[in-house]
């Protein structure tokens, strides 16, 4: 990608209307504070907002109230620019912005359904549906179980186009708390996009046993 790599990494998050809003405030917590980041460009749909008030607290009314729950330091909080959903004439809605991939986090199945048939109702489905036209990395984490089959042949869709979708599944051996939880997968996302995380203790360390 014709991108000067000293300027950093550039990503898109779309936060859909899916529970599990936490994994996007910790997501954006480790993404924003990552050296290796200097934009993150950040699109929050009204459906997230709506889930969003139910599962964090204080309830959030605004977009912005998402990205004050992430606790960044001033450096971090700079490197956030919002969109709106609505706002499918945004920088990030043409190819011709480069960018280093987007995150969907957390992916509800309409969202998914809609990146897989091309039916960009936002500026969430439209990033997505150029980052894959672009053959940029696109990663969703999809929030849905169990799979239907209309899901299932949605995430076979999306892969075959170069999509990667990571369900948010806890890798047990990284410990059992929700912090760490939260944390690895954080890690797991952002290794998709090329950027590794710092955190030895959360990655799998070898077989157990005698050799």
């Amino acid at each position: 990608m014709a991108q000067d790599r000293a300027v950093g990494k550039r990503i898109v998050v779309g936060i859909s209307g899916a529970s599990g809003i936490s994994l996007a405030v910790r997501f954006l917590r480790v993404a924003a504070s990552h050296d290796a980041i200097s934009k993150i460009h950040l699109v929050v749909s009204r459906h997230a907002l709506r889930v969003a008030a139910a599962e964090l607290e204080p309830p959030p009314s605004h977009p912005r109230d998402i990205v004050d729950h992430c606790e960044l330091d001033s450096q971090a909080a700079t490197k956030v620019e919002l969109h709106s959903d609505d706002d499918i004439g945004a920088i990030i809605a043409s190819g011709s912005y480069p960018t280093d991939g987007m995150v969907v986090i957390p992916c509800s199945s309409g969202t998914l359904a809609s990146i897989a048939h091309g039916v960009s109702r936002g500026l969430i489905q439209r990033a997505a549906d150029l980052t894959m036209k672009e053959r940029r990395r696109l990663v969703l984490a999809l929030r849905e179980t169990p799979y239907s089959l209309i899901h299932a042949e949605n995430i076979v869709t999306v892969t075959r186009a170069g999509a990667v979708v990571i369900p948010p599944i806890p890798a047990f051996y990284a410990g059992e708390d929700w912090e760490t939880y939260l944390d690895h997968f954080a890690m797991r996302v952002l290794d998709q996009l090329g950027i590794d995380v710092d955190r030895p203790e959360l990655r799998w360390k070898g077989s157990i046993g005698e050799e």
